[in-house]
């Protein structure tokens, strides 16, 4: 017998015994689900534009922050470089969960924490709602992704930058260019010409960084009105998991696997597109 979307046996005397583990064929039932259902495709399109504004800012970011220490460290006249590549460096060699744990309930805590209690004081500021309110809590967890990744992006872009032929630059000073013209006709466009694989690479990353998002933030505050567990800080990947493990109704397997194709899909397409792009196939088949 169905009833309510769940099967049962009935015995002679009518008793029902649920069957567990019963198997059914539901079609596109689940893709459908988040069209239709206004109460799961509000909060999944919210969701899914946030995990591309997440991804987008992770890398603008980290690569904004990264790149100047990487124009200062490749000067060869700068006197220590290798200690301050190494003190840069420790972020990135840090475990991700310890950092990210120290952030948590050392720095954004809004009770005890540094920030709140020592640093914005010092300038007159109120205490800010790292985990309560929906925009603190995007930026907190962007500052810790950026500080986490940022030693990545300058060590890749000074890899890059010791690759550009010095003549360049003296012909260049020679007509008369100064150091932001430099920059900007030759030091970026051969360096995006170098770094763009690792961004896009970087880009996918950060679309399924789950482990930043749960850490920080358990994907909070919650989004109201939702049948659904979903919150503001929720990429497309933490509510997969919140659906198939941490559902209030029952873990929905199904639902978080139709979610987990169209991540598949929107990851594998964006990829090819920035690929082609960036000229890398191109390069390969040569």
């Amino acid at each position: 017998v169905e009833r309510e979307g769940a099967f049962y046996d009935v015995d002679e005397n009518g008793n029902e015994t649920f069957l567990v583990g019963f198997i059914d064929f539901v079609g596109w039932k689940n893709f459908l689900r988040i069209v239709k259902d206004p109460k799961v495709s509000g909060p999944f399109f919210r969701i899914f534009l946030w995990t591309f504004v997440w991804a987008v800012l992770s890398v603008v970011l980290s690569l904004a922050v990264g790149l100047p220490f990487a124009l200062v460290l490749n000067n060869s006249r700068l006197k220590g470089r290798n200690l301050y590549r190494t003190l840069l460096i420790i972020p990135w060699a840090i475990p991700v969960f310890i950092s990210a744990l120290v952030w948590r309930n050392g720095l954004l805590n809004e009770s005890y924490g540094v920030i709140n209690k020592f640093l914005l004081p010092l300038f007159g500021l109120e205490p800010l709602r790292w985990f309560n309110d929906p925009f603190w809590a995007r930026v907190g967890v962007l500052l810790v992704n950026v500080w986490l990744t940022f030693p990545y992006m300058m060590t890749i872009s000074l890899g890059a930058l010791q690759s550009v032929p010095p003549e360049l630059y003296e012909v260049a000073a020679i007509d008369g260019a100064g150091r932001f013209r430099r920059f900007v006709h030759i030091t970026f466009p051969l360096l995006m010409t170098i770094i763009a694989p690792l961004l896009v690479s970087s880009f996918a990353f950060s679309f399924n960084n789950f482990t930043i998002i749960y850490l920080i933030t358990g994907g909070g505050p919650p989004i109201p009105n939702s049948t659904t567990p979903t919150g503001y800080t929720d990429i497309l990947i933490s509510y997969v998991y919140k659906l198939a493990f941490e559902g209030g109704q029952g873990q929905d397997f199904g639902f978080a696997s139709a979610i987990s194709i169209l991540i598949f899909f929107l990851v594998g397409g964006i990829s090819f597109v920035n690929f082609k792009l960036s000229g890398a196939f191109e390069e390969v088949s040569r």
